[in-house]
């Protein structure tokens, strides 16, 4: 990254806990994309409680070259309260995504997907770390470990509901972003 940074915080204690996840964040950023210039990270708390809990909001800038990526990740509309890691965590996932496909696009290749798709797990090995999902209209999709962020491959089981988005990845698509819903 050209530019260092920029971390803020409003109604929120920046704690060295909430630093470092926002760091390991940024560093699969630069892993996403490796000519990032500038990342500038706010986290609020845009109404705060204090007997209910707080909701976060997350808004995450990414400029590359020629290219400015905004991901604004508001609270739920549900929900009454939540953790900040798991907030953040879905911001950088969506931004994550974005370079992604940013990438796909100066490669001159489209990006199959724009948003999270639905499906379910059909298939697993665990020791070589790879599976494969059926989508909602029922084609088989493979997926490797590498794809499940914050290596949570270990919770994932046959027949469970993931979110994903699709990848060409060697002219195959490819399952990424694997994450696991669970209710």
């Amino acid at each position: 990254m050209q530019v260092e940074p920029e971390i803020a915080y409003r109604n929120v204690e920046a704690t060295s806990a909430l630093e470092n996840h926002i760091l390991r964040g940024i560093d699969r950023l630069e892993r996403t994309h490796p000519r990032i210039i500038a990342c500038r990270i706010m986290v609020e708390i845009p109404h705060p409680r204090r007997v209910r809990g707080n909701l976060y909001r997350v808004r995450v800038d990414v400029t590359v070259p020629g290219h400015e990526i905004v991901v604004n990740r508001d609270p739920p509309a549900r929900h009454t309260r939540e953790a900040a890691r798991t907030a953040i965590r879905e911001a950088f996932d969506r931004v994550c995504s974005q370079l992604r496909e940013h990438r796909e696009r100066e490669a001159g290749r489209p990006a199959v997907t724009e948003a999270p798709l639905r499906g379910r797990v059909l298939s697993l090995s665990e020791t070589d770390g790879y599976g494969f999902l059926r989508s909602a209209e029922g084609e088989e999709i493979y997926f490797h470990r590498t794809g499940v962020p914050n290596d949570r491959f270990d919770q994932i089981e046959v027949g469970t509901d993931v979110r994903y988005v699709e990848e060409v990845v060697d002219g195959a698509i490819r399952a990424t972003s694997v994450i696991p819903l669970h209710r």
